[in-house]
């Protein structure tokens, strides 16, 4: 009896060991835009226009809803977030996570998760083939990539799933967050 009550009282201080939430972390700005895919029509009339390759959005196997992207030998990039920076906030990001529901029927699949800005010559990519140890499911993938320190609001950049054709893909749940360098005081 002795040792259950010694027992109780360190798993009740291990508990009390926790750490607390950094406040500082949670006042950090950014910005998400995301898509379940199942309003194509004002995902794609929306301005200005963030989404483009509409024509990859197909309705059937779908993780959440009727609609998901059908990455195949045909269309081999995925729906592409395309913004300019300065439409995306006025705030410059250091920082984007991409993070969405795939879908592949074999292990292994050869995708990638993209990011690229050409006019600074970034492309930054992350393969999707260690979230699938089996295939037959859907998996969800994330990457975050550090964007460069040298970013302008009019440089573009592109957030897309690229499948090098390599067999079927099926993106759903489509999230990119920027988080954004704190405006510096004076």
């Amino acid at each position: 009896m002795r040792t259950h009550a010694i027992l109780c009282l360190i798993i009740l201080f291990a508990a009390g060991c926790g750490t607390y939430p950094d406040p500082e972390a949670e006042k950090k700005p950014s910005v998400t835009f995301s898509t379940n895919l199942e309003n194509p029509d004002s995902l794609l009339s929306a301005t200005p226009l963030s989404w483009k390759n509409e024509g990859t959005i197909k309705e059937g196997h779908a993780f959440s809803g009727k609609y998901a992207v059908q990455l195949d030998h045909e269309h081999e990039f995925s729906l592409v977030f395309e913004q300019k920076l300065g439409y995306v906030s006025a705030l410059q990001p250091e920082r984007l996570t991409y993070e969405a529901m795939v879908y592949s029927d074999k292990p292994a699949p050869e995708g990638s998760m993209v990011v690229s800005i050409d006019d600074k010559g970034y492309y930054q990519s992350f393969s999707i083939s260690d979230f699938f140890a089996s295939g037959g499911e859907w998996k969800k993938v994330s990457a975050t990539f550090q964007l460069p320190d040298t970013l302008d609001p009019s440089d573009l950049i592109k957030v897309y799933i690229w499948n090098n054709k390599s067999g079927e893909l099926l993106i759903d749940d489509i999230s990119i967050k920027f988080d954004l360098k704190p405006e510096k005081k004076e």
